[in-house]
């Protein structure tokens, strides 16, 4: 029996390649310059108007069926019921994944139409595709902007506005997130504020974002310290330090990392020593 040929108009025309672009710069950009409820959406529209096209063209013989295959794992993976599935991924892959659950992400279900009617009448595409593309080519950017969709998870734990940021500047504590803030708490380090972190405009009410104004280590004075607490597996914690606002010159990039280095290690052994 000879196979069916896939359509390379699917995934070659003017809607799937400017919808794919607009995913892109939404999630690697839009959403964290303009953080609102427009820009946590259009990537779940987008989506869900794309992937059916991919679906279609790897797996010819679903024709418009691929609308309604791509709905239901839409729907799955927005609900709690993916998580073990998503515990299990991150346990054997060495890039995490995650989703936050917001059922508000189901109104993109109503963009599901268009795919559906413009897949039925795929040949109309021909007048608004590169028929020059190659097709088998082109799977390769398309793959790797759906892996980078959501940005690695320590993004949106390193939230400081301080003129001293520190990305990732983290350490692992054998303590929840709870745990963390009593003890230190008991040994006199009592922060400002203490608020759950938002990821993509939805409350994460495990982690936290806990800042400060003034703290007194020794002979330096840190102001708006900001830290961020991320539960992590088995009653475990990662401790991010963000930053904080210095009144030193911090024109020279290389005075930078030596003071980035410097506080880092000042507020984990603080950390450390009463923990």
């Amino acid at each position: 029996m000879k196979m069916q040929s896939r359509n390379k108009i699917l995934i070659t025309n003017f809607i799937f390649l400017i919808g794919i672009l607009i995913l892109f710069l939404n999630d690697q950009l839009f959403k964290f310059s303009f953080s609102n409820f427009l820009t946590g959406k259009i990537s779940d529209i987008l989506g869900l108007i794309i992937f059916p096209f991919l679906l279609t063209y790897l797996f010819p013989k679903l024709k418009e069926y691929s609308v309604l295959l791509a709905a239901l794992i839409f729907a799955f993976w927005k609900s709690e019921h993916s998580q073990n599935l998503i515990n299990f991924y991150n346990s054997v892959s060495p890039i995490e994944t995650s989703r936050v659950i917001d059922y508000s992400d189901f109104l993109a279900l109503f963009f599901i139409p268009i795919p559906f009617i413009l897949i039925k009448n795929s040949e109309k595409l021909q007048k608004i595709s590169f028929q020059t593309l190659n097709d088998k080519l082109l799977l390769i950017p398309i793959f790797l902007i759906l892996i980078a969709e959501t940005p690695p998870i320590d993004y949106y734990y390193s939230q400081s506005d301080g003129n001293l940021k520190c990305y990732n500047c983290t350490a692992k504590v054998k303590y929840s997130t709870n745990d963390v803030i009593k003890k230190l708490k008991k040994k006199g380090l009592v922060f400002d504020s203490i608020q759950p972190i938002y990821i993509r405009g939805v409350v994460d009410s495990t982690s936290y974002l806990c800042f400060k104004k003034e703290l007194i280590l020794g002979n330096d004075t840190l102001r708006n310290l900001d830290i961020a607490l991320r539960p992590l597996k088995k009653n475990k914690s990662k401790i991010y330090f963000n930053g904080m606002t210095v009144s030193k010159n911090l024109t020279n990039e290389e005075l930078k990392k030596k003071l980035r280095k410097y506080y880092e290690k000042l507020i984990f052994n603080e950390i450390n020593s009463k923990l």
